[in-house]
């Protein structure tokens, strides 16, 4: 019989045959494929040899990528290295092998070496595609006792001389999400961990929960670039070969970390290493002294702070929560709709260090959701930020087991605790655990995203200083509901209601909410921002930062993250009808004006390219009409008929008063969207001409910021001018606006424009009257007559009495909220009470003036 030259058991041909193909897709079927593999492998340059690598030799994992990869049409693995896979040969080319190998060994008293024979060599000339395993059992004994050849060196020495380049993929097979413990239990003795199966636990995994097997792609190296990348050009290739490797294996274990989450140390473990960490013992010491206490009673204060603060994360726990959860979502939801894309890029970053996801804070589920969706996409969940109201009975312990570390509200007078907090979130980075931080503080009660409170940011900046951790990565997170489950409680408040603390009873009380369905969440991860290139870009690597550069950093990350989550928002069909019905302030509105309102915002928001819901993208129509007819049957809005009513000259809504409150959480929902506009509509009426230069309106641009400077987060990196270019750009783009044939920078306003300003205009009305009737209150109080609480009484008082005198008319102005952010604004800007008279006045003509340029 003839030498054809692959007579290996290492080479599989693309049919091993009808029984042996059947029986491996068989086996296999119930693995699924990532689909990033499918644009790793398109990304590759298009003459590359793929090698697929792993980091454990597993026959395995080689017969499941070369049969799952065949079958969805994606380069496959024919040849292993070191893999001798004989049973599924055909019989005929096992027993050609068998006389082939039996032939040379007669003949030079040896076998045949795939490697010396330029096997392996050829068949990589020729393109095919293989498998690597970095490690196997006796390695170190092969290689440097026996001189057998090193496949990776061997893979570099043909890079040498190859034209095409060799793409090397690690490959990720996960046998369960599991971290590593550091107690393994006599089950993971006798047949392997969950991380690393024996055979057994293996096959009993396949058959009876395939499901739990799954794969992930890391990044491709290329082989050709890593050779002549400067820091490797010239090294021979034993050299490569040893840095190659290791490479690869660092590689392979953080991406195994960023999916499984650090290894499980025990509760007493990770308490020991926080107690004993050098800057907390050293406070200790110096506290114990002050207060006259022993060092025993000092700790036991510790411990019990610890036990207050700490999570006790269950993977176990995590695992049988997210089968409820997923039950329970998909009863509350239609669906929970993010980019994959966007998520991928935070798994691919989540590699290098710890991730602090900040989402804007919409409800209590949002950390159910965000938790459910990371774990979902082969992610740890995140140790969790919560306040100290949420550690109720039987609950608290259920929360410690999914992530959920508690906090008190505020650590005035508490340094022992802050100390102690610190050291706890010092350790929780050391371990690499991602953290979930609402950088908001609180729930937002009125639908838009609040001002960011940067204590828990101080802290995490504070440990990375201190060497927790090699990297901070912030990911900025959108969470909206098409409707809100908290919606009764945040109308309650909103309006001046006492908040109802949250305890088991509340909690059984929430059945109710099983009763209805809530529609589509919207998640939206921004763009990751790593800590490391914000001190590059602030020219701070290498050298000590001091307390005031840490504040100033502190800020600048803030404002970015509330930006970014900004640029994140969804405009959703509730958002977008919710300020078409209640912008303009009328009780009934005809819907030729709403259909007018509507196209309006869509023209605008698709030329300034704003993140639309997929059903307002795929054309809007028939999502306003099922929001309509939505907001009708939940009383938000009743429909009027011409027939009925002889004023109406065609389908017109009425918005209730006592329903406006409503319509305008889901306004303010999106309403970041619609601020730009609306700032620069009103900068525009404020001109009283047809023609103008957008120079001329970057003052009033400014000045408006600064008023609302306590309602929305200004953009960090773009001043006034910038975003008023943007806007007046849209705005020609919609023929609002026209540019002047000869003056340039100078524009004309149409008739059917001017009409379009005042709408968008209209979104910040309710924020005009709200300060106007805040500003009722300082004018007719002394200043430290009232603690917070009672101005905030007052203030809703004022507001009530104000819109049944028809001094202002919307009822969404009488805000807790608005009137929280005009307190904070009015204070900084010296107006505390009746003394201060002339600034009282000031603000009060700049309101008026802004309000009227909207309502005449």
């Amino acid at each position: 019989m003839k030498d054809t030259g692959n007579l290996f058991t290492c080479w599989l041909p693309e049919r091993t045959g009808f029984i042996s193909m059947f029986i491996l897709r068989r086996i296999f079927s119930g693995i699924g494929i990532n689909e990033e593999i499918r644009t790793v492998v398109k990304n590759l340059p298009e003459n590359a040899v793929v090698v697929y690598t792993s980091k454990n030799k597993s026959y395995f994992e080689f017969l499941c990528y070369y049969t799952r990869y065949m079958q969805a049409k994606l380069p496959y693995p024919q040849l292993g290295f070191d893999c001798s896979v004989r049973i599924w040969q055909t019989l005929s080319r096992l027993i050609r092998i068998i006389i082939a190998q039996m032939r040379f060994f007669m003949r030079h008293f040896s076998f045949r070496d795939p490697y010396r024979s330029g096997f392996i060599r050829n068949e990589i000339d020729k393109g095919t595609t293989c498998f690597l395993p970095l490690v196997e059992k006796r390695d170190f004994y092969r290689r440097f006792i026996k001189s057998k050849t090193d496949p990776i060196r061997h893979l570099i020495e043909i890079q040498q001389t190859l034209e095409s380049p060799i793409c090397i993929v690690p490959q990720l097979m996960f046998f369960s999400k599991k971290p590593v413990s550091t107690q393994p239990t006599l089950t993971d003795i006798l047949f392997g961990s969950p991380q690393k199966p024996g055979i057994l636990r293996r096959l009993a995994t396949l058959f009876r929960k395939p499901g739990n097997i799954f794969i992930e792609v890391s990044d491709p190296v290329n082989l050709k670039q890593f050779i002549s990348s400067p820091e490797n050009r010239g090294r021979n290739s034993r050299y490569l070969a040893l840095k190659l490797r290791r490479d690869l294996l660092s590689q392979i274990n953080a991406h195994r970390r960023s999916i499984t989450g650090p290894a499980i140390k025990m509760p007493e473990e990770i308490k020991q290493e926080i107690l004993m960490g050098e800057e907390l013992r050293q406070f200790i010491d110096a506290y114990a002294a002050r207060r006259k206490l022993t060092r025993l009673q000092a700790h036991r204060e510790a411990m019990g702070y610890v036990d207050e603060i700490a999570a006790n994360y269950s993977p176990s726990f995590i695992s049988i929560a997210h089968w409820i959860m997923r039950r329970f979502l998909s009863t509350l939801f239609e669906s929970v709709t993010y980019s994959s894309e966007a998520l991928a890029a935070v798994k691919k970053v989540s590699r290098h260090g710890p991730v602090i996801f900040m989402p804007a804070h919409k409800s209590h589920m949002d950390s159910i959701l965000l938790s459910f969706t990371l774990y979902d996409n082969h992610m740890p969940c995140p140790h969790v930020f919560a306040g100290r109201n949420l550690a109720f009975w039987p609950m608290a312990p259920v929360f410690r087991r999914v992530g959920a570390f508690f906090v008190r509200r505020s650590f005035k007078g508490a340094v022992f605790y802050a100390k102690v907090f610190s050291a706890y979130i010092y350790q929780v980075l050391k371990e690499g655990y991602n953290i979930a931080v609402y950088i908001e503080g609180t729930r937002s009660r009125s639908g838009k995203l609040l001002q960011p409170q940067l204590g828990m940011l101080s802290i995490l900046l504070h440990a990375y200083f201190e060497g927790a951790c090699p990297d901070l990565t912030f990911v900025p997170v959108f969470i909206a509901y098409d409707r809100i489950p908290d919606e009764g409680a945040y109308l309650h408040e909103i309006s001046g209601g006492k908040k109802s603390p949250e305890n088991f009873r509340q909690m059984l009380k929430a059945k109710n909410i099983l009763r209805n369905r809530y529609g589509r969440v919207h998640l939206n991860f921004g763009k990751p921002m790593a800590l490391s290139d914000v001190l590059a870009e602030q020219e701070l690597t290498g050298a000590v930062v001091s307390s005031k550069q840490q504040n100033v950093l502190c800020r600048t990350i803030g404002a970015r993250v509330m930006h970014a989550i900004d640029a994140q928002t969804v405009v959703t069909p509730q958002s977008l009808v919710a300020g078409a019905l209640l912008s303009g302030g009328r009780e009934l509105v005809s819907r030729e004006e709403l259909n007018f309102r509507i196209d309006a915002t869509m023209d605008l928001f698709c030329a300034q390219g704003a993140c639309l819901s997929d059903n307002l993208a795929n054309g809007h129509s028939t999502a306003v009409d099922n929001v309509l007819f939505h907001y009708q049957r939940r009383k938000f809005i009743q429909g009027v008929d011409a027939k009925a009513n002889a004023q109406v000259r065609q389908d017109a809504f009425r918005v209730p008063e006592n329903r406006r409150n409503a319509l305008d959480y889901y306004k303010n929902i999106s309403i970041c969207n619609f601020i730009p506009p609306a700032f620069t509509a009103l900068a525009i009426l404020g001109k009283d001409a047809f023609q103008f230069s957008a120079a001329d309106l970057h003052i009033t641009y400014r000045q408006l910021q600064e008023l609302f400077s306590e309602e929305f987060n200004a953009d960090p990196d773009h001043p006034p001018a910038y975003i008023v270019r943007k806007t007046v750009k849209a705005f020609i783009d919609n023929a609002i606006l026209v540019p002047h044939q000869t003056m340039p920078d100078t524009y004309n306003l149409s008739s059917e424009g001017f009409r379009k300003l005042v709408f968008f205009a209209g979104f910040v009305e309710p924020f005009l009257e709200s300060y106007r009737s805040a500003l009722v209150y300082f004018a007719k109080n002394r200043r430290g007559q009232h603690d917070k609480a009672k101005m905030l009484k007052k203030m809703l008082a004022i507001g009530n009495r104000m819109i049944r005198q028809g001094e202002i008319h919307l009822r969404e102005s009488i805000s807790k909220a608005n009137y929280e952010n005009a307190i904070a604004f009015f204070t900084k800007n010296k107006v505390r009470g009746s003394e201060d008279e002339e600034q009282v006045w000031h603000w009060n003509r700049v309101l008026t003036h802004y309000q009227n340029l909207i309502s005449r």
